[in-house]
């Protein structure tokens, strides 16, 4: 089963580097648009970012892979007048411009909202980047790093007091924020279609965190700091808490409704006592004793092994889980039986196995027919034939260096 080609027939200009847009693009090329990374003669620089992370194996860039499966790729100087022409003739057959670059930058290249709105009326302008496009910062510089984990909270609402504060995951806010940005071109689309109005589309890597977080970020607006820190002390969550078990393996809780789940809870650890222990009568009373209780279900978790209290939980309709590594998520039942994964073959033969959007239609995320990432300027010559352009004309340009056509990753 394949997803439904929700964005068949809409083309997608995609002038973005890194991860954070081209994530986005990944997501709708999935879903059928036809997404033609615009790249620089140079190439994206991801292309060549080595930073010792694994993520470039013999065969493939498995970075690259993931953000630029299913689309075409075109390489232009876009320094040149030839080439800027070149890309707003694209512009004109476009239904979206997508681009990450900032706006200083997007000025000095004379590629605007007004001029492309001249070209084509239609198109709509999407644009991510770190900070926002209002205000003073608007065209500083960020990644997710630094505008999505640092400034935008996670890093200090995740930092252990005393501790050099955790590092992010890579391309973790860029990937939530990818997501913002498909929603924002498929609401932009959907208005087109309802008012013949062209729209613009703005997603910031400090916007997205402050929506993730939204729920510390509305508390801390509206409570006291000392509040805030009662709030922190991880004695009031028992019953929402992870416990490690006798083979250093974890159990997570959700017990959001302690007063269903406690009592089966205790009986289930052989822990009916705690059931009388006044402390731990009522939810109140379970707050202010909570650590005590977290110091009672550690020791009761630490008896048995994960596979022993997988039987003991087996059944029970209960919200608990497993803390998995990427061994047992990547080879997950319930992510095999949803399509969370697919294969793209690379160049050489390889496949690489790269993950699903988590959108669905139809039943399946899967593209219909999966492909890997372009390498810079591999359809450049048929694009450019598309548009009319012949072969001498294509070999003049690539001589001169305008565009750039089949060369390697």
């Amino acid at each position: 089963m394949f997803a439904t080609q929700v964005f068949k027939g809409v083309r997608v200009l995609e002038l973005a580097q890194f991860v954070f847009v081209p994530a986005a693009g990944a997501v709708l090329a999935d879903l059928g648009a036809d997404v033609i990374k615009i790249e620089m003669t140079q190439g994206d620089p991801y292309r060549r970012l080595k930073i010792t992370d694994g993520r470039q194996t013999a065969s493939a860039n498995l970075a690259m892979e993931l953000n630029n499966r299913n689309k075409r790729s075109v390489a232009i100087d876009l320094k040149t007048e030839e080439g800027r022409e070149l890309l707003l003739r694209m512009v004109e057959t476009a239904d979206v411009f997508l681009t990450s670059i900032r706006p200083a930058a997007l000025k000095r290249l004379g590629l605007t909202l007004d001029v492309l709105r001249a070209r084509n009326p239609r198109i709509v302008y999407a644009h991510g980047n770190g900070l926002g496009f209002r205000g003073e910062q608007a065209d500083r510089a960020g990644y997710d790093a630094s505008c999505f984990w640092a400034r935008g909270g996670f890093a200090h609402m995740l930092a252990v007091p005393g501790q050099r504060p955790t590092r992010p995951r890579p391309a973790l806010g860029d990937h939530a924020g990818a997501m913002n940005v498909a929603f924002g071109i498929a609401s932009a689309l959907f208005h087109r279609e309802r008012t013949g109005e062209a729209t613009t589309v703005e997603v910031s890597l400090l916007s997205s965190a402050l929506w993730i977080l939204s729920a510390d970020v509305t508390m801390g607006a509206a409570l006291s700091d000392e509040q805030l820190a009662r709030l922190a002390n991880p004695g009031r969550h028992a019953l929402t808490s992870a416990y490690e078990t006798a083979d250093g393996r974890f159990l997570q809780l959700m017990f959001l409704d302690p007063e269903r789940y406690w009592p089966e809870l205790c009986r289930r650890i052989d822990r009916e006592g705690l059931l009388q222990d006044a402390r731990f009568a009522t939810v109140e009373s379970r707050v202010e004793h909570g650590d005590a209780l977290l110091e009672a279900l550690d020791e009761a978790f630490a008896a048995r092994t994960l596979d022993e209290w997988r039987g003991v939980f087996a059944g029970w309709d209960a919200p608990w889980e497993v803390v998995q590594n990427l061994r047992e998520l990547v080879t997950d039942p319930q992510g095999l039986a949803n399509d969370s994964l697919f294969d793209v073959v690379v160049e050489d033969g390889t496949p690489v196995t790269v993950v699903s959007g988590p959108v669905s239609f139809g039943g399946s995320p899967l593209p219909v027919t999966p492909r890997c990432a372009p390498t810079m300027g591999r359809d450049t010559a048929e694009i450019l034939g598309e548009m009319g352009l012949d072969d001498e004309q294509i070999d003049v340009w690539v001589k001169s260096g305008v565009v750039a056509a089949a060369i390697s990753a």
